[in-house]
């Protein structure tokens, strides 16, 4: 059974089973730092009191203002009745296996999760349904829906709207053409908010591209994520939680092209037409470069969201996602530590606290102008089969053919001609 505890910057101590009263993970409030178990005057740890509903972190259900203080103008999204993933992934504080070590120290984030992009199965997690501000992250919903419903080839004309977009943009220009996987490859590789709204765009625009990622999110079980905005910046009602992150970003990784491209260092936009100038953007993902064992991630930043990142890594055949939300520091460095942690768990073989519940098929991946549908695939396979037949009569098959069919009626001739002599001396046999 797992354990739901809280925890003090301790990493080699074991975990409890029982949830404490210590500091939030990563944080040390001094050479008296309580160890688990003990009593002190520490903040108590962020979790429903026992009359209300044990659900997905009730304490934490509406994000930080997106405003400025000023809140959200939409209600809440509704907590589930028991919390996906499991019932331990419904705390508001830390959630280890029994008797695992601490996470290390210097874990800043509000919340995070690690867990085996395989399986599935959640290794270790703090708040990991804590409704946060996505960010960046919001944008791999986003590249998901583009590589569905977007032919590659697809060319996409830029325009003023997405030379203003705020944030850190890829350098598309007014007027310039695109083709729709270079402007994808972009979104994953960097933050690229004017291909971001390219793409929206060309999905419907803002709204309809919005709607489509909540849809996806929906079919996903990602319960606390609402998408307002597909470039992630701070409005009212957008929210994520780690646990949606990261069973968001497990299945974007199971798409060829989004799981080749996080991996990429570099990318490279090729306009089409009198623009030929090429783009080239280095990824953003500081992982790639601090650690070796790194396949790929998003980062994002914001005002409400701080510092958020969903990435992942690869050690001896094992592979985990780790997702870091609301970090007051960059959030690389947490990533890392995490992930050695990570993978010091799945080592020991650690039971897991819970399961990223996601799509139980592998997503639906990118149109291609030679690509047919479902009806022209079955008619290319019957052309083909007609095709191979036919090859039996070519040039060189037709000669070939007539041989091996005159081999065959002499045999057939020699074996009746045998049954009849034999048929005739078994007749006379028996007079």
């Amino acid at each position: 059974m797992a354990a739901v505890v809280t925890f003090a910057a301790a990493p080699v101590v074991n975990a409890q089973s029982t949830t404490t009263s210590t500091p939030k993970p990563g944080t040390s409030s001094g050479k008296n730092t309580p160890k688990p178990g003990s009593s002190s005057g520490s903040k108590q740890p962020d979790k429903p009191t026992d009359g209300e509903q044990a659900t997905s972190c009730t304490a934490k259900a509406v994000p930080p203002p997106a405003n400025e203080g000023n809140g959200d103008q939409l209600p809440p999204l509704d907590l589930p009745k028991e919390p996906v993933g499991g019932a331990e992934m419904g705390s508001c504080g830390a959630v280890l296996p029994k008797g695992a070590n601490f996470p290390p120290d210097g874990i800043t984030a509000d919340s995070w999760l690690i867990a085996d992009q395989d399986t599935g199965d959640v290794l270790a997690g703090f708040a990991p349904h804590a409704r946060q501000r996505p960010a960046g992250t919001v944008k791999v919903l986003l590249t998901m829906v583009a590589i569905k419903e977007i032919a590659p080839d697809q060319v996409i004309v830029g325009t003023k709207e997405d030379t203003r977009q705020t944030g850190t943009r890829v350098g598309i220009v007014a007027d310039g053409k695109y083709a729709a996987k270079d402007l994808i490859r972009a979104l994953i590789v960097t933050p690229a908010a004017d291909a971001a709204n390219a793409l929206a765009r060309e999905l419907g625009g803002p709204d309809v591209a919005a709607q489509k990622m909540n849809d996806l999110a929906r079919g996903l079980n990602a319960l606390d994520t609402r998408v307002v905005n597909p470039n992630g910046n701070d409005v009212p009602g957008q929210s994520t939680s780690a646990f949606d992150t990261a069973l968001i970003y497990r299945e974007a990784m199971r798409i060829p092209e989004f799981a080749e491209a996080t991996g990429s260092k570099k990318v490279q936009i090729k306009p089409q037409g009198a623009r030929n100038t090429a783009i080239t953007r280095t990824n953003d993902n500081k992982l790639l470069d601090s650690y070796k064992s790194a396949t790929g991630g998003k980062a994002g930043t914001t005002s409400a969201a701080k510092n958020v990142f969903v990435g992942s890594a690869e050690r001896d055949g094992k592979k985990l996602i780790v997702t870091v939300m609301r970090s007051d520091q960059q959030p690389f460095e947490q990533a890392e530590s995490l992930l050695e942690y990570g993978f010091t768990l799945a080592a020991a073989r650690s039971k897991s606290v819970g399961k990223l519940a996601g799509a139980s098929e592998p997503p639906q991946t990118s149109r291609t102008a030679d690509t047919p549908s479902s009806d022209e695939e079955e008619t290319s396979k019957q052309a083909s089969s007609a095709a191979v037949h036919r090859s039996a009569f070519g040039t060189f098959g037709l000669p070939i053919t007539l041989l091996a069919g005159a081999v065959v009626l002499v045999g057939l001739l020699m074996t009746a001609k045998r049954k009849m002599a034999r048929a005739k001396r078994l007749r006379s046999q028996t007079r």
